[in-house]
C-alpha cells in the first residue's frame, strides 16, 4: 500500500502562493453533541507550566493515563508505530511539515519526561473509563464521557501545556506568548489491549495571542486581523481539517484508514469517524466575556443588554458605539466571546468546509484558573441566542452547547509588558515549527521558526486557506467548485452554512445584542 507524497501538493511557495499542507497520519475522530452542563470544581493554584499538574495528577492515582501529547511531540498507539515507521522508512509518507530529524519521530518513547507507570497498571497513555468514579453528575443508565470528569479538566492543561513547550524548545524567546493560549484537543474511544473502552486525547492545533491587527483593511486576503488565542487556535484547526480531506479524497483507498473523517449515509458532506469528540483549552477568559457579566440585566430580561462587541483600534466596544468611519475602513473584529456563541450554532468548520464536512462542534471548553466566572461564561456562551427556535435549523444543524469547566492556569506566573504581547503563535498536528505573527500588522514576523507565503503572509490568512480549499476541490470535486472566480463566491455557494449563520445573526437582533455585519469586500480576491 503506498500512500501519495504530499509534499510537492500543497506547498505554500512566494513563487506560486500555495498553501503548505501536508498529510498527516493519525486517528478517526466524531463530534459527540452534549447538553449544557457547568461542573463545580475545587479550587486550583496556578503554575507556570505543567510539572506541577502532573504530580498533581500522579499523586491523585491518576496514574493509568496515556499521554498522547508527550515532551517529545504526539505519542502513537504501538499497533500503529509499526505500520507508521514502515511508511516513515520506505519515505512514502511525510507528517507535516516535518523530516527525517523532526522529534516527533521518536515515536517508541511512550512517557512522559520518563516517569513510567508501576508495571501491574495500564501502559501510561491509557485510561480506562472504569476508573473515573468520583464524578459530579453520575449517569447510572450508562458509562460517564471521560470528559465530564474532574480529571479531564487537569489534562487538557496538561496536554496543552507540554505540546506548547515542547514546540518552543528551538525558540525559547517567544514562550511569553503562552500567557493566552488556546488549543483544540480531539479525544477519541479505543480499545486498550484486554479490550477495554479507553480515551486518548490529541492536542491538533494550538493558538496564542492577545490583540488584533490595527491597520487599514486589507483587501488581498493576506492579512490575519484577528490574532486572539482562541480565533488563532480555531484557524489552525482548520488548516489541521484540510490536511485530513486530503487524505481522504488521496487516490489510494488506504490512506483513509489515517484520516479522521468518513462518508456519511445521510448526507454528501464527510463526518468524524465514531466516539470522538472536540474540546477547547483556554488559560484566560474569552474576550468580552468579563464586559457583558458586568452588563447582565436583570433576570426577567437577562440578555437585552449584552451587546456584541468589537475590537477595534486596540479597545473592546459595543457595536452601537462604533464609529462607522471606523468600522468602514479599519480592521474590526467580533470579540471572542460572541464567535464562541455563534459557534454553538454553525459550528467551528466555517463556510468553506461546509462544502465537505459537517458542523464540527466543540463539547468542552476548560477555562485556566477561571472558577468564579464558569457559570457566567457558560451562560453567555450558551444561553444568549435563546431556546425555541432549535427546530428551524436544516439537518445536520443544531443548538449544541458547551460545557464549559475551570482546569489549571498553565503559562508564566507573571508577564511584564514587552514583545510577546504583540505576538502570535500558531500551530497545527503535522507542522514542523511554530509561526510567529506581528498581531498589529498581521504579517509573519522575520525570525519566524517558519515563513512559508509569500510576502510574510501566514499560513492561517485567509488567501492560504482559500488555497487549501481548492486542492481539496481539484481531488475531491464537484469541479465547479473550483471554477468559481473568487474566495467570496465559494463562501455564498455554501448555502445552507450561510442561512444558519444567518438565523444566527437574526437571534442576536432579536435579543437586542446588536447587528453582526460582515465586510464582504475583504472576500472579494481570487487565487
Amino acid at each position: 500500500m503506498k500512500i501519495m507524497a504530499y509534499q510537492e501538493a500543497l506547498k505554500y511557495s512566494p513563487k506560486k502562493g500555495d498553501a503548505s499542507l501536508k498529510c498527516l497520519p493519525d486517528f478517526n475522530p466524531s463530534v459527540d453533541p452534549r447538553r449544557p452542563l457547568v461542573l463545580p470544581t475545587e479550587d486550583v493554584s496556578a503554575c507556570s507550566g505543567a510539572t506541577g499538574l502532573r504530580k498533581d495528577l500522579l499523586a491523585s492515582g491518576d496514574q493509568e493515563l496515556l499521554f498522547s501529547e508527550g515532551a517529545d511531540g504526539p505519542r502513537i498507539e504501538s499497533a500503529f508505530i509499526l505500520k507508521l515507521k514502515d511508511k516513515l522508512d520506505s519515505g512514502e509518507i511525510l507528517l507535516g511539515d516535518e523530516d527525517e530529524d523532526s522529534d516527533d519521530d521518536d515515536i517508541d518513547a511512550l512517557s512522559l519526561y520518563g516517569m513510567l507507570p508501576p508495571p501491574s497498571i495500564l501502559s501510561d497513555k491509557e485510561l480506562t473509563q472504569d476508573h473515573f468514579k468520583d464524578l459530579k453528575h453520575p449517569d447510572k443508565s450508562k458509562q460517564t464521557e471521560v470528559w465530564r470528569s474532574d480529571w479531564h479538566q487537569s489534562h487538557m492543561a496538561v496536554i496543552s501545556s507540554e505540546k506548547f513547550d515542547s514546540l518552543l524548545k528551538m525558540c525559547p524567546h517567544f514562550y511569553g506568548c503562552k500567557s493566552h493560549m488556546a488549543a483544540f484537543v480531539l479525544i477519541r474511544e479505543v480499545l486498550d489491549t484486554a479490550g477495554v473502552p479507553c480515551q486518548r486525547y490529541m492536542v491538533v492545533a494550538l493558538g496564542a495571542g492577545r490583540s488584533c491587527c490595527s491597520k487599514w483593511l486589507c483587501y488581498n486576503g493576506t492579512m490575519v486581523h484577528d490574532c486572539h488565542a482562541i480565533i488563532i487556535a480555531r484557524r489552525a484547526l482548520k488548516r489541521f481539517l484540510y490536511k485530513q480531506l486530503l487524505l481522504f479524497f488521496d487516490a489510494d483507498p488506504g490512506a483513509k484508514d489515517y484520516c479522521v473523517f468518513e462518508s456519511s449515509a445521510d448526507t454528501n458532506q464527510l463526518q468524524l469517524k465514531p466516539k470522538t469528540s472536540l474540546h477547547l483549552y483556554t488559560n484566560q477568559c474569552p474576550e468580552g466575556a468579563l464586559k457583558n457579566i458586568d452588563f447582565k440585566g436583570p433576570v426577567n430580561d437577562i440578555w437585552s443588554a449584552v451587546k456584541l462587541q468589537y475590537h477595534a483600534k486596540d479597545l473592546l466596544v459595543p457595536v452601537a458605539d462604533l464609529d462607522p468611519s471606523v468600522w468602514g475602513a479599519t480592521v474590526c473584529c467580533m470579540s471572542g466571546s460572541d464567535k464562541l456563541c455563534r459557534w454553538t450554532v454553525t459550528g467551528v468548520q466555517g463556510a468553506l468546509l461546509s462544502h465537505y464536512i459537517q458542523p464540527l462542534y466543540i463539547s468542552s471548553m476548560v477555562q485556566g484558573g477561571q472558577q468564579l466566572l464558569n457559570e457566567e461564561v457558560s451562560d453567555i456562551t450558551n444561553m444568549r441566542l435563546g431556546d425555541g427556535w432549535e427546530d428551524i435549523l436544516p439537518p445536520s444543524y443544531q443548538k449544541h452547547n458547551i460545557l464549559v469547566l475551570c482546569g489549571h492556569y498553565v503559562g508564566p506566573v507573571m508577564t511584564s509588558p514587552g514583545r510577546h504581547d504583540e505576538l502570535s503563535v500558531n500551530w497545527c498536528f503535522g507542522d514542523k515549527a511554530v509561526e510567529v505573527l506581528d498581531c498589529g500588522k498581521g504579517y509573519v514576523i522575520d525570525g519566524s521558526p517558519t515563513v512559508s507565503g509569500p510576502g510574510f503572509s501566514s499560513r492561517l490568512c485567509k488567501r492560504a486557506l482559500y488555497s487549501y480549499f481548492l486542492k481539496v476541490a481539484r481531488l475531491g470535486g464537484p469541479s465547479y467548485l473550483s471554477d468559481l472566480p473568487t474566495y467570496q463566491s465559494v463562501k455564498v455557494e455554501a448555502t445552507v452554512y450561510q442561512t444558519v449563520k444567518d438565523l444566527v445573526k437574526q437571534r442576536f437582533l432579536s435579543n437586542h445584542a446588536g447587528p453582526w455585519n460582515s465586510k464582504k469586500l475583504v472576500d472579494c480576491f481570487s487565487a
